[in-house]
């Protein structure tokens, strides 16, 4: 009888740690593909308020490569970036994909080559690069 209480338990923490796994990794009907070409999923919804046009936003992110190379990390590095929408102070898909969240919402975003960095390298992105973003918006001022 011991055995077989073992052996649920396991199983229930196997399964339960599966399912928040995949957490990060929205399903296919969860993703949105805007006219630019950015793909975006919520992971959460935030519950602030939403960003406007030339208002400062702060963020914090993990940028990766499409092979999983993380470029930059502000979670680890623990300096958040600050920058004002539609100054062209961030890359087109991040500003477009940071404009309709809400404070507190974290997202997944897929930003094609044209919204990134383009046929230019830079700090270890290849040319063409296809970057996944995870982002969550802090603060809005």
């Amino acid at each position: 009888m011991r055995l077989f209480v073992l052996f649920v338990l396991i199983a229930s923490l196997v399964f339960v740690s599966c399912r928040t796994s995949k957490v990060g990794s929205s399903k296919e009907e969860n993703w949105r593909t805007t006219p630019s070409g950015l793909q975006y999923s919520d992971v959460y919804e935030g519950r602030g308020e939403m960003p406007k046009p030339r208002q400062r936003v702060t963020i914090n992110f993990i940028m990766k490569l499409e092979d999983g190379t993380i470029i930059e990390d502000t979670y680890k590095s623990g300096i958040p970036m600050t920058f004002t929408l539609g100054n062209k102070d961030a890359i087109e898909g991040l500003e477009e994909g940071v404009s309709t969240m809400r404070v507190g919402g974290k997202r997944i975003l897929i930003i094609p080559p044209e919204l990134g960095f383009g046929a230019h390298s830079y700090r270890g992105i290849p040319p063409n690069s296809k970057l996944i973003i995870e982002v969550e918006l802090v603060k809005v001022e």
